[in-house]
């Protein structure tokens, strides 16, 4: 089978009205996976997912081929598809890093690599069956009604119900909060309240959307934690700042907190395998200060999703507060290697903290006495980022101190050639 996105573009399978895909039996007009065990709901837009991938399993669909039939008349964020093939993944019980069903082509798309079983709907088979006992009209009638059949299964597999044809308000609120995801992850304090304004707005008209709740209930902590109304707080930027200054514990961010809180409960009981509606509520729980419940959360999310890079590095937070630094870098030390999976199809979210990240793994080895380790991190960082200043500084510092000052004036004056400035750089 070809995997060329152009060449496979009209190879379309009718996706049937139920299906198995590996364990799950597939309901798609109710949005029902089941696995014999339990039964979960997929959201409209992720149904609708699944079934397109059906269509064309095998093939490989480009991100805007996926955007052009999901959402045909909503501009959406560059990541929207990624997030919501991610999100599929993890009610499939899939993961990017080895997939068993959908897999990701970097740079060219997503395609289905498990088989699917056609599950027969007895009503329909008893129809045709009768139908095509017969002769003459009879089989012709049979033959049309199965011709129309396959001709509306292909129809719909491209049009899925929940698309903006049929009610365009779900596109526009889809990629409302795809827009509030994007902004939230900006970390300003403008591009926040814009976050939470469109949340809000969100849910003003779908009120049990566990995306918008979820994303609103992360962007009320970040307000209390980065942003609180009062000049004692200016300069911080972690939750272990913010309980260190109290900045939690105040009449108002009670407040704010408890709405947070409110708001992922509501998101988790609507969803409760959604690692993005656990991970919000376990937030609100440790910026309340019940780390040991929080820590129990993000270990939830991280046995849903092995790729779950934001748990690990909230859960890593919680060990660093509670000393344990080695726990604590051993989390990070895996945050990092799932933004390392994540950037192909996830380059926004992790662009911005993917080598930040790594130069501050660097730091903690330092800080364990762990040298060699913290080398290997610098080096890792300029691998991805040549002179980057803080690890080129960072690098040069420690060869310096074990006696490899060559190299270490070679990076320092690679810096300064480069970007103009090195300074606390060995030379």
């Amino acid at each position: 089978m070809s995997g060329d996105t152009d060449s496979t573009a009209d190879a379309v399978t009718p996706t049937p009205a139920r299906f198995r895909l590996g364990p799950w039996e597939v309901k798609p007009e109710t949005g029902e996976l089941s696995d014999g065990e339990t039964t979960t709901t997929l959201e409209p837009k992720l149904m609708a997912l699944l079934s397109l991938l059906v269509s064309r399993s095998g093939s490989v669909l480009s991100r805007e081929q996926i955007e052009q039939a999901l959402w045909p008349n909503a501009v959406v964020g560059e990541d929207t598809v990624a997030r919501a093939v991610s999100r599929l993944r993890r009610s499939l019980g899939d993961s990017a890093r080895s997939p068993r069903f959908i897999e990701t082509l970097s740079k060219r798309g997503y395609r289905l690599i498990a088989s699917v079983e056609r599950l027969a709907t007895t009503q329909r088979q008893s129809a045709v069956t009768v139908m095509s006992a017969g002769k003459g009209p009879w089989r012709l009638l049979a033959t049309a009604l199965l011709a129309l059949v396959v001709v509306a299964g292909a129809w719909l597999a491209l049009h899925p119900p929940d698309s903006s044809e049929s009610d365009p308000s779900l596109d526009a609120l889809a990629a409302q909060v795809a827009r509030a995801d994007d902004l939230y992850m900006r970390f300003t304090r403008a591009d926040n309240e814009a976050a939470i304004g469109l949340y809000e707005r969100v849910l003003a008209e779908q009120p049990e959307n566990t995306s918008a709740q979820a994303g609103l209930a992360n962007s009320l902590v970040q307000r209390v934690v980065r942003w609180p109304r009062s000049t004692d707080a200016e300069g911080v930027t972690t939750l272990t700042e913010a309980l260190d200054r109290g900045l939690t514990s105040r009449p108002e961010a009670k407040a704010v907190l408890a709405r947070a809180s409110a708001m992922a409960e509501r998101a988790v009981q609507l969803a409760p395998r959604d690692p993005d509606a656990l991970k919000a509520l376990a937030f609100t729980y440790a910026a309340q200060g019940d780390l040991d419940r929080a820590a129990v959360m993000y270990n939830d999310v991280i046995a849903l999703d092995a790729d779950a890079w934001a748990a690990m590095v909230n859960l890593g937070e919680i060990y660093s507060m509670r000393g344990d630094k080695s726990a604590a870098v051993g989390l990070f030390e895996r945050a990092f290697e799932a933004m390392e999976r994540a950037y192909d199809y996830e380059p926004q979210r992790v662009g911005a903290w993917q080598v930040p990240f790594g130069v501050m793994i660097g730091q903690m080895h330092e800080e364990l006495s762990h040298s060699a380790d913290a080398e290997l991190w610098y080096r890792r960082v300029l691998a991805l980022v040549p002179y980057e200043p803080e690890a080129t500084v960072r690098l040069a510092r420690l060869l310096a101190a074990s006696g490899q000052s060559d190299e270490a004036g070679s990076l320092c004056q690679a810096l300064i050639a480069r970007i103009g400035d090195a300074r606390d750089c060995p030379r």
